[in-house]
């Protein structure tokens, strides 16, 4: 739904101080321009007593055509910049602007003519013809468009560059946000658990150790090639997230459950890399684990959202959480300007829903 427009910042910004200055040199021209070609002989004395009164007052009519078609295409531009903005709408808002545009200018210039028609702003030696009229809206239409895609180019320019800087800072934060994540999820008790595991291991099941040292290589590897990228294709993720679940079903066995339910749609989108491992971890971190207290988790996609739920089995004496994996995840979002994710806690079970991307988002 298009928002309403703001009247107040909408003249704000035609009414510039660089908008003046644009009519003060694109009304400069024409008359200039016209003498040029009289005094030549490349055009005949518009009229028979032709001299620097009637010059100066081309003057005056240049600019009155020039500020009222300026200013008036700028409401038009300004004001579907607020109701129709070029992103995501550029057929339609190409469809709408050009010809309100010249349907504005051929009016304006038109209504400009007849009211000042026997006026000495209007140097023509008898009554304007047809002729006059469109000879003259012709001119005004495509100086207008000139300038028009000028000012838009300038619009585009200026939205690239921003954008730019936008997003050398967006790569900033999210470089030092995956970062942090990295260190939450890398943490000393996720490597002491897998050293633990792997001892054990090596004792009972030399063949068993060695695959769990290959998971966990892939585990840290994907870690460090992923840490500096703002998404990552869920099925990459899922792989990834498989191979993490590995370790971690060796190390609890029967009593951790998992069941995938995500449709080839889904798969096909993006999401913060890392971010549906962390919260598996963090289902892991805070619940009983046993293969009497199974811990199930359900991994399963809705429309345009991977859900993770688990069942609820609250350790006894653990230490306080500080939420930084969830408050992680959702900043990575926020960077993004995507959807934010959703966490709800019941008395029974925790559920985390991640919105998919896509990549023209």
């Amino acid at each position: 739904m298009s928002k309403g427009i703001n009247w107040s910042r909408l003249f704000k910004q035609v009414f510039q101080k660089r908008n003046f200055l644009a009519v003060l040199v694109i009304g400069f021209f024409p008359p200039l321009i016209g003498l040029i070609q009289v005094l030549s002989g490349i055009e005949p004395s518009p009229t028979s007593d032709y001299g620097l009164s009637h010059f100066l007052m081309g003057w005056v009519y240049s600019y009155i055509v020039t500020a009222s078609l300026y200013f008036g295409c700028a409401f038009v531009i300004h004001g579907l910049n607020h109701k129709l903005p070029w992103k995501g709408n550029i057929t339609k808002r190409l469809l709408i602007e050009i010809p309100l545009i010249l349907l504005y200018a051929t009016s304006t210039q038109t209504f400009i003519l007849w009211a000042l028609e026997g006026t000495p702003f209007i140097y023509i030696d008898g009554k304007l013809e047809l002729k006059d009229y469109i000879s003259n809206i012709l001119f005004s239409n495509t100086i207008t468009v000139i300038v028009i895609i000028l000012v838009e180019g300038v619009y585009f320019f200026r939205n690239w560059r921003e954008t730019l800087v936008a997003t050398e800072r967006l790569e900033k934060e999210n470089a030092q946000s995956q970062l942090a994540n990295l260190r939450a999820q890398l943490d000393p008790h996720f490597m002491f658990n897998s050293l633990n595991v792997l001892a054990g291991l090596i004792r009972q099941n030399p063949s068993r150790a060695e695959d769990f040292v290959e998971d966990f290589a892939r585990v840290y590897r994907h870690m460090l090639e992923v840490k500096d990228q703002m998404v990552v294709p869920i099925e990459e993720e899922i792989r990834f997230t498989q191979q993490y679940l590995r370790l971690q079903q060796t190390r609890f066995q029967e009593g951790l459950e998992v069941h995938w339910n995500i449709s080839e749609k889904a798969k096909t989108g993006y999401i913060p890399p890392l971010s549906l491992q962390e919260l598996i971890s963090n289902a892991i971190k805070h619940n009983t684990i046993h293969k009497d207290r199974v811990l199930k988790l359900n991994i399963s996609s809705s429309e345009d959202r991977l859900i993770i739920e688990n069942n609820l089995q609250a350790r006894e004496g653990k230490a306080e959480s500080t939420g930084m994996g969830l408050e992680n995840i959702r900043a990575r979002y926020d960077l993004l300007k995507a959807a934010a994710p959703k966490f709800e806690l019941s008395e029974t079970s925790f559920k985390a829903t991640l919105p998919i991307m896509h990549v023209e988002e």
